[in-house]
């Protein structure tokens, strides 16, 4: 059965599986045959690390993109955002040191990051501003990291591209883990193509009061991301409440005219087909509250 989602939703390799059989290319057309609207990947690729929900879009042929690619404009979705990933893993401090060298390496990567996201027809790409440097003053970390990332908007902007910043709440070493920091180098850097990541799993762990937090920075926004806390499962396994969360944004955006893709970047919380059938079932409940 299709269903006509008011909200751009986007699962990712993965989320069905089961029910879709192991080709990729038929996951993204059982996901459209559910009435999905848009996919996303959470991996990256060329660091020693399981690639979790996704494939890793930079580690993928340019054929096998351009497949993706096509496959997503026939049944009119739209791609989200995918991840650029790390400079080295565990991170290092390659955007708060200012090391040049460790900058071009990220640069580089951007640029690559663009090639990736022409192929897929993509507008978004995740990026994460690796580990603090304990060496230095919190406010010369930021400064180091602004320039870095003002030298990324230089890559991203002409190609229509933003790279969405997203703070995490885990590995302990990382520089960005709050919406409030976010919104801080998205004003700095003062550039339609670095906007944040409102990821709700993460932030729910680093400072709760999602509403609030989401209000006070919500002009900086690009992209939503879902996880339910502490598991990271679906909507509806923890402890936010997202009927009430979901009402709040809903609402907002629509009298604003804005539209947001939300990823799908968590676990199915049961096995087989049970666990695929509870997860659609609730992102309708969330859609219910609408």
């Amino acid at each position: 059965m299709k269903h006509d989602f008011k909200l751009k939703y986007a699962p990712h390799f993965g989320s069905f599986k089961l029910s879709a059989g192991d080709d990729l290319l038929d996951q993204i057309k059982y996901a459209a045959d559910l009435g999905f609207t848009a996919f996303e990947d959470n991996a990256f690729s060329g660091v020693p690390m399981p690639n979790l929900m996704g494939i890793g879009m930079l580690g993928q042929e340019p054929s096998y993109l351009d497949k993706i690619g096509s496959t997503l404009e026939k049944l009119n979705m739209e791609m989200g955002t995918f991840v650029m990933g790390p400079i080295s893993w565990p991170p290092n401090a390659a955007y708060t040191s200012g090391d040049t060298g460790l900058r071009e390496q990220f640069l580089e990567k951007c640029r690559t990051s663009v090639e990736v996201a022409k192929r897929l027809n993509g507008k978004y790409v995740t990026v994460v501003p690796d580990a603090a440097d304990p060496t230095l003053p919190y406010e010369i970390q930021t400064a180091n990291v602004i320039e870095a990332l003002k030298k990324a908007t230089d890559i991203f902007e002409p190609h229509g591209i933003t790279m969405v910043l997203e703070p995490l709440s885990f590995p302990p070493q990382v520089y960005l883990k709050r919406s409030a920091q976010c919104y801080l180098l998205a004003k700095a850097v003062d550039s339609p193509s670095c906007k944040i990541l409102f990821d709700m799993f993460h932030l729910q762990q680093n400072e709760g009061n999602l509403i609030k937090n989401i209000d006070l920075v919500w002009d900086e926004i690009g992209y939503f991301q879902i996880g339910d806390v502490p598991e990271r499962h679906e909507p509806g396994t923890g402890e936010i409440n997202h009927e009430i969360l979901f009402q709040h944004i809903y609402k907002r955006a629509k009298s604003e005219g804005k539209e947001f893709i939300f990823g799908m970047e968590h676990y199915n919380s049961k096995k087989g087909k049970e666990g695929e059938e509870a997860l659609l079932n609730s992102y309708l409940k969330i859609e219910a509250a609408l």
